[in-house]
């Protein structure tokens, strides 16, 4: 843990009032769908919102470097873990429904959302505050189209409602990510003219992408003005290409897969070689659409 900020017994001393789980040198493996990443400084849980936004203040306070996390579905960390404070979002999980509104917490997971009126967010293994940081979404829709407003923690400390029209919303970014403004739960409204089910989404998801093995998702975003990353990417000849134990599915090659043991740098290696050759091929430039996390 060699460069980390402090010794991990000054995390317990931080946080020790605060209600919540505290994880001194916690390994990040355990909460990514990657299963990459090596030791945080200190993983805290907090109970509710109130030790949420009093940990991101005592961390800014002593100058500690620091980030939520959410279902960690779409996050790549380094090898040598994060040198700071790591604030997981799954114990805000409050759920309010009024009728056509709906209001969320941060860590609620986004199929409890998807089975309650929101099925362009079936199958997404995420949560509520990181899908709305990235926009994520499907083929059907993305989360921001049944956003009304959001609830971050501010620079200040304050936690402000901001309308859905302020939050930047574009495709798989948001004011929110740019900002670096922490999502403490969101009002959501169901459109009422779906044309497609949750039901529908989660049969293409399972015949369109490889289940069956640790990953992050979808690593590239979509070129605005070329085929899908996916399609340049097998023309380019890497589905199923291999770096360690990082490997291109050979089911949908914008997928990377753990097959056991990759670190972080063999998905890098694996992210570099992809972009050069679709870049030589196509002349296209790939942007990354998983969160890649440096120290």
């Amino acid at each position: 843990m060699e460069g980390f900020p402090r010794h991990t017994g000054d995390a317990l001393r931080l946080l020790r009032d605060l209600p919540g789980e505290i994880r001194p040198g916690e390994p990040l493996s355990r909460h990514t769908t990657f299963r990459i990443g090596g030791p945080a400084w200190c993983l805290f849980v907090p109970a509710d919102r109130a030790a949420f936004v009093e940990a991101v203040s005592r961390a800014r306070a002593e100058g500690i470097p620091w980030l939520a996390l959410g279902g960690g579905s779409n996050v790549l960390f380094p090898d040598e873990g994060f040198p700071g404070l790591v604030i997981a979002t799954r114990g805000l999980r409050a759920l309010e429904a009024d009728g056509t509104h709906l209001f969320a917490e941060a860590g609620v997971p986004l199929p409890a959302l998807a089975s309650r009126g929101f099925p362009a967010l079936a199958g997404i293994p995420g949560t509520v505050g990181g899908a709305l940081v990235m926009n994520a979404g499907t083929s059907a829709g993305s989360i921001s189209r049944y956003v009304r407003a959001v609830e971050v923690l501010g620079h200040d400390g304050i936690p402000r409602r901001l309308p859905a029209t302020e939050c930047g919303f574009s495709y798989r970014s948001s004011r929110l990510k740019r900002l670096h403004l922490p999502v403490l739960g969101a009002e959501f409204v169901a459109p009422g003219d779906e044309t497609i089910s949750a039901e529908e989404i989660l049969r293409k998801r399972r015949s369109t992408q490889p289940l069956g093995l640790p990953s992050a998702g979808c690593v590239f975003r979509n070129p605005p003005d070329a085929p899908p990353a996916g399609w340049l990417i097998d023309r380019a000849g890497f589905k199923g290409a291999r770096h360690g134990d990082a490997l291109v599915s050979p089911v949908h090659a914008n997928f990377i897969c753990n097959l056991g043991r990759a670190r972080a740098t063999d998905v890098l290696a694996l992210i570099e070689r992809i972009r050069d050759g679709v870049r030589r091929l196509f002349g296209v430039i790939l942007e990354p659409e998983i969160e890649i996390v440096w120290t």
